[in-house]
């Protein structure tokens, strides 16, 4: 038995799906797939369009979702995420469906939340070339569980007040100011300056220049070493993240496109398994700081300092032994 090429829904139901969609984005001014995504998940989200029900049911033979947009208005999680899911597939976003737990209730004499059977919830996943799969919650609820991600300059968690969590634009390469170009002494512009005639003629450094020179050099180092350390040592979380994707860069592991910090935390752990744990721990705090509630996303500042400072001299012994050179 195979689905017919033209889905499981009717081509009527298909087209009053896409009319809908291009309503919601033409009415929010959205021009771009985030935007577009962001327009469809408040349309949804907004009670006074749609109410949440766990007894909502269509009648039988009816399409599900068309009598959930178009006539009852009321639904439960898989109603909102599929609807969402649909709506953007018709306008060409590549979107998903995940299935998984809310964060359930907290228990006072155990001080943790416990997840039960009936905690299960559905949501979405928009795909983006340069952020990977980044979670949707189309799901409005009188109890005010499943919220909103918040994101960008409009939101409070603590990873995007850094630089908007865009980790596609990291570049290899070297940080702060240039050093300008010492201009050249008077009576040293040449090898042949105060010389007669033909031939090549050296003159002789003093004590005190060559003294001076020495000086400038042990300064540009001590310059560069203190320049490190404060490079290896950074103070927010995303330039932790930062500074991870660039080290990692340099020890062979350069981020592929699309890729999401979890799947590139299990792709370091296959790479360099002698670090298999920090990196685990690392990128795990980091994507609860990047999308977790401002509450949740600040406990975890402490954790990814901590899985640096471990992460960190792995790495550097990675690049040192790539510097090595190699037997002919």
């Amino acid at each position: 038995m195979t689905l017919p090429r033209a889905g499981y829904r009717s081509p009527d139901v298909l087209a009053a799906i896409h009319n809908k969609a291009e309503e919601i984005v033409q009415a929010a001014g959205a021009t771009n797939p985030y935007d577009m995504a962001a327009a469809i998940e408040s349309y949804l989200r907004n009670t006074s369009n749609f109410k949440y029900s766990l007894a909502a049911q269509a009648p039988p033979g009816v399409d599900r979702i068309s009598w959930f947009l178009f006539q009852s208005h009321v639904g439960y999680c898989e109603f909102f995420a599929t609807a969402m899911g649909d709506m953007l597939r018709s306008l060409g976003i590549p979107t998903r469906l995940v299935n998984g737990f809310g964060p359930g209730s907290f228990n006072v004499q155990t001080e943790s939340n416990v997840v039960r059977g009936e905690d299960a919830h559905t949501w979405v996943e928009v795909y983006f070339p340069n952020y990977g799969w980044i979670p949707f919650e189309p799901t409005p609820d009188d109890l005010g569980i499943y919220q909103p991600i918040a994101r960008g300059q409009t939101g409070t968690n603590p990873c995007f007040r850094d630089s908007n969590c865009d980790p596609s634009q990291i570049v290899a390469g070297t940080t702060g100011g240039t050093i300008p170009t010492p201009k050249t002494r008077p009576g040293l512009e040449g090898p042949n300056v105060g010389g007669g005639g033909s031939g090549i003629s050296v003159q002789s450094i003093s004590g005190s220049l060559l003294t001076k020179v020495i000086g400038v050099l042990v300064a540009l180092l001590l310059l560069l070493l203190v320049a490190a350390l404060r490079y290896l040592r950074p103070r927010s979380v995303m330039s932790v993240w930062n500074r991870m994707l660039v080290i990692a860069h340099l020890a062979g592991a350069e981020r592929r496109p699309g890729e999401t910090p979890l799947e590139l935390g299990r792709r370091l752990q296959r790479t360099f398994p002698e670090a298999a744990e920090p990196v685990r721990d690392l990128t795990g705090a980091f994507v609860i700081a990047a999308y977790a509630p401002p509450d949740e996303a600040a406990k975890q500042r402490s954790p990814i300092m901590e899985s640096w400072v471990a992460l960190r001299p792995m790495l550097l012994r990675r690049i040192l032994k790539r510097l090595r050179p190699r037997p002919l």
